[in-house]
């Protein structure tokens, strides 16, 4: 009989009931697994911002800043739909004064906030397209760019082979040398938490002016992006003999 169970870490769980009941001389080999591919989507995240006294003001102001930011996105020929709001808050900012030597921390403006992400197929020449589109906003928004893949399931499943693959090895060298014989697989844990998909690199821009970022985004087209690469760990525990 094989259990499969979940925790909440999540963990995925294998277990033999015979391991589970008896003593068993086991071999318990950790496998590591890597696969890498280009990427073939662009996200940008964007944070634009409106301040003044009045908190009504302060939201128009930031609103005013998101639409005319989406208009030019949209003139520019991207997909509205893939123009979206990931978070929006209002926060009040304190300054302090003296008085009477004292400092005192009272009430200075609030600032309403929006973060957008666009998201869109990997194109070098469309993101150049995009950053001078945020330059000519009135946002003035920082953002930053990373490069990811629209589906990892494939990749993941590669890594996990490699992994399995990677500690199988490794426990028959291991039981060779030891001078033992394998028996069956008693168990198998995976961690999902130990499947990491990501960029290496990411580009964090602030707004210091047209033409710094101007200039950055002419050589966006020649950018050489780095694989995204997952990794992946298991761990196999066997019966010896």
């Amino acid at each position: 009989i094989a259990h499969f169970t979940y925790d909440q870490t999540p963990r995925l769980i294998y277990k033999k009931e015979k391991f589970m009941q008896e003593k068993t001389r086991i071999l318990k080999i950790t496998g590591e697994g890597k696969t890498s591919t280009s990427p073939d989507t662009i996200i940008i995240t964007l944070t634009i911002s409106g301040e003044n006294k009045d908190y009504q003001k302060a939201m128009a102001d930031a609103d005013n800043s998101v639409m005319d930011l989406k208009t030019r996105l949209v003139r520019a020929g991207f997909d509205e739909k893939k123009i979206t709001t990931e978070d929006f808050r209002v926060r009040t900012i304190n300054k302090y004064i003296k008085n009477s030597g004292e400092e005192k921390r009272v009430f200075d403006k609030y600032e309403a906030l929006h973060e957008l992400q666009i998201k869109f197929e990997f194109n070098t020449q469309k993101l150049a397209r995009v950053v001078d589109v945020i330059v000519e906003s009135v946002a003035e928004p920082s953002f930053n760019i990373n490069f990811t893949l629209e589906n990892t399931e494939k990749l993941k499943e590669e890594a996990l082979k490699d992994a399995v693959k990677d500690a199988t090895n490794k426990a028959k060298l291991l039981s060779k040398s030891a001078g033992v014989v394998l028996g069956e697989i008693l168990s198998i844990d995976h961690s999902f938490s130990e499947v990491n998909v990501y960029t290496p690199r990411s580009f964090r821009m602030a707004y210091d002016g047209a033409e710094m970022i101007s200039k950055t985004s002419a050589s966006m087209e020649s950018l050489n992006v780095q694989d995204v690469t997952v990794d992946a760990t298991v761990t196999i525990t066997w019966e010896i003999k």
